[in-house]
């Protein structure tokens, strides 16, 4: 299905496609579209897995500057709070989100992957948060993702200085799950896609849940609630047959 600046497939590993290869941006038509497309994402109830990647040589180059150059303080509001919309949908997608970063990932883009649940990146990508060389800041979360994953002193130089980092940094800094070739990328991406799908859904969902907004109380209570699905019972009994 195709939308403006993207496209999506269906399937029990669902795919999200960046397919604007010069740019790969968040203008106002294609956030306006990511919120259309999570409607149909979030109707389709066999998705165990959605798999985010861009063509050519960017993931996601961030928001179009020709259009925020024209921002006024409330036109910049409206936008910030549809792009943090965006983000909100792709971290709260109840089933694991992989962004497979095959390229340029700067600014918003990082903020998108940071919005993923985990991030594959080609050995020829690069992650950047230059907003401050523009005379703004992370606008899509930014300031606060980039935080959790690499604690307060390496977003602030990050943020701070606006400079690019290779794939080797980025997982050296903890920002990235795994780097492989750029040949294989979308290769490894499905293959960990598929692998995913391959487990209980209620357990994805409960896991993703916890460790995005969980507490000890919410863990015993989601922990229990695993023995009431048949899956359990079944991988349990598995188990000990092999024991």
């Amino acid at each position: 299905m195709d939308f403006s600046g993207f496209k999506i497939e269906e399937a029990p590993v669902a795919r999200l496609t960046f397919n604007n290869p010069r740019a790969n941006i968040l203008s106002t038509p294609v956030l306006n579209g990511l919120v259309k497309a999570f409607e149909i994402l979030n109707s389709g109830k066999g998705i165990k897995v959605l798999a985010v990647t861009g063509t050519g040589n960017t993931f996601c180059a961030g928001a179009d500057i020709k259009e925020m150059s024209g921002f006024g303080p409330d036109e910049a509001m409206r936008f910030a709070r549809l792009i943090h919309k965006v983000m909100g949908l792709f971290e709260n997608f109840p089933r694991p989100v992989i962004a497979g970063v095959n390229g340029f990932a700067l600014g918003g883009g990082l903020e998108l992957a940071l919005s993923c649940d985990l991030i594959m990146a080609s050995d020829k990508a690069v992650f950047g948060a230059p907003e401050v060389n523009l005379g703004i800041l992370p606008g899509a979360g930014g300031t606060q993702r980039m935080t959790r994953v690499l604690g307060r002193l390496k977003a602030k130089e990050l943020i701070f200085t606006g400079r690019k980092v290779s794939a080797e940094e980025a997982l050296s800094l903890g920002l990235i799950n795994r780097i492989v070739p750029a040949e294989r990328l979308d290769q490894e991406m499905m293959h960990l896609a598929h692998f995913l799908a391959l487990k209980p859904a209620q357990c994805l969902e409960a896991i993703k849940k916890l460790i995005n907004s969980g507490s000890f109380e919410k863990e015993m209570e989601l922990f229990s609630s695993m023995f009431s699905y048949d899956d359990r019972k079944r991988l349990m009994g598995e188990f000990l047959k092999k024991k």
